[in-house]
């Protein structure tokens, strides 16, 4: 019988853990102030009715490796970008963004692809864009799910996820050459995880108030 060293069995566990793969994705957003996105890294011709790696998990972010910080990695593309990310986000919307106001909201469909792409889920915001400096923000709209993000009755359901944008928030950040651009940060308590997704928002000079909402879907 053969038995591997510890040396390499630790590179192994090591990079399998590494490709552990997302299991949700925020496939669209739009804000009260109208406009569309979606998380960056989301690539819209990637198949949302099944449940496997390949090829259901591969634009799907997880708060892994050198960009757990910040906006997270995918299979397909590694490490999630803020500017080409948001680029391509504009590209795929109309050369829009999802536009909010303080105090309002925006509205997200969050597809949950397998178990643990589940709630309940946190949001944050970076009012630089640069999805660096993260303030919590109330989620008033959540996904249900266990205290580790899994429910597996929801697996490739989309479900709506709304997340407040406080009355005096500011977006100061300039972001693929967008003004006043806020980063959104949603994501959930997997152990494999967090799985999530981070969605580029616009700051519009309107009165009300601004939710950030998520539909988590199939």
């Amino acid at each position: 019988m053969h038995y591997l060293q510890p040396s390499v069995l630790s590179v192994v566990l090591l990079t399998t853990s590494h490709l552990v793969a997302g299991h949700s994705a925020i496939v669209a957003a739009t804000g009260d102030q109208g406009g569309a996105g979606s998380a960056i890294g989301v690539d819209p011709s990637t198949p949302r009715d099944g449940t496997r790696r390949r090829p259901f998990q591969q634009d799907a972010t997880r708060f892994r490796g050198d960009a757990a910080d910040s906006c997270g990695e995918t299979l397909a593309g590694g490490d999630n970008d803020v500017q080409t990310g948001t680029a391509q986000v504009m590209q795929l919307n109309g050369d829009t963004l999802p536009q909010v106001s303080a105090g309002g909201e925006v509205s997200m469909t969050l597809h949950q692809v397998n178990g643990d792409g589940a709630g309940p889920y946190t949001c944050m915001i970076d009012a630089t864009g640069t999805g660096t400096q993260w303030t919590p923000i109330q989620v008033t709209t959540n996904i249900d799910g266990s205290r580790r993000g899994r429910n597996n009755d929801q697996n490739t359901l989309d479900m709506p996820l709304v997340a407040a944008i406080p009355a005096g928030q500011t977006c100061t950040g300039t972001v693929a050459g967008q003004e006043n651009v806020c980063m959104v940060r949603c994501e959930n308590p997997a152990r494999a995880g967090p799985f999530g997704g981070c969605v580029p928002v616009q700051m519009v000079n309107a009165g009300g108030a601004s939710k950030l909402e998520c539909v988590l879907g199939s």
